[in-house]
């Protein structure tokens, strides 16, 4: 079965639930509260088909992607071009990485900080802290674990220009004593009549928010200024006890 990853217009739809202009709005407000310097370039990490791209081309900032996908990146770039937008993008890991200047902002959407050992997670927090400037922020979504993602499961149905994806997420324990989980995202298409199935399977390790803070506070030179529930600066983790729906992480590079 091909990978999700292989068909961007696919992914775009099946992630098309999210208001984008309002994400870029709780960016922008998380720049205001607490970046030390004027942001005008901003990083994407995991980038993929670069969803936030337009918006904040839009109002005013110079967007940079990064991804291991070429399938991905293409897909990005030729939106860029089709609104005649100057973009640059990066054929990288997030691991290890160099840019040629730093940056101001650099983000990461949807959980998709994905390691394979704790050595691959400080590695990750060092390259990022050489690739943003001094009083910049680093904003995290969905990436820390505040919970097992054991048997964990999720589903839904998008559907945009004669084309519906129905989306299957799950996750189960492959091995507790490296927080690693099996991960599958299935995605069901029906375009135009035609039907398709593609497959997203690997391995996922879990990231829990004390060594996240022992990873980019103790032994990289980062700040924990947060972390939040859902994108709303009303709802701070640690002050209840409901269900955590989509927490942002923002940290500042000291």
């Amino acid at each position: 079965m091909d990978s999700i990853y292989g068909f961007p217009n696919y992914y775009e739809i099946a992630y098309s639930y999210r208001n984008i202009a309002a994400e870029v709005d709780v960016m922008e407000e998380a720049i205001r509260k607490y970046s030390r310097i004027p942001v005008h370039t901003v990083l994407e990490l995991a980038c993929g088909n670069s969803p936030h791209m337009l918006e904040l081309a839009t109002r005013g900032y110079q967007y940079y992607g990064l991804d291991l996908s070429p399938t991905m990146l293409e897909f990005a770039q030729n939106k860029a071009d089709a609104h005649q937008i100057d973009v640059q993008f990066y054929l990288a890991n997030f691991i290890d990485f160099q840019l040629e200047e730093p940056m101001d902002f650099i983000y990461i959407m949807l959980g998709s900080l994905y390691v394979n050992d704790t050595e691959e997670l400080l590695s990750h927090f060092r390259t990022v802290h050489k690739a943003l400037k001094p009083g910049g922020l680093y904003f995290l979504d969905w990436c820390v674990d505040f919970s097992p993602l054991d048997n964990s499961q999720d589903s839904w149905v998008m559907r945009r220009g004669g084309i519906t994806v129905t989306t299957r997420y799950s996750t189960r324990l492959f091995n507790a004593a490296q927080q690693l989980y099996e991960e599958n995202i299935l995605f069901t298409i029906k375009d135009h009549g035609k039907q398709k199935k593609l497959l997203h399977t690997g391995i996922r390790r879990a990231i829990f928010p004390q060594e996240f803070v022992l990873a980019a506070t103790k032994l990289n030179g980062f700040e924990l200024l947060g972390w939040w529930d859902d994108w709303n600066w009303e709802r701070p983790l640690g002050e209840g006890r409901g269900e955590i729906v989509r927490p942002i992480t923002v940290l500042r590079r000291l």
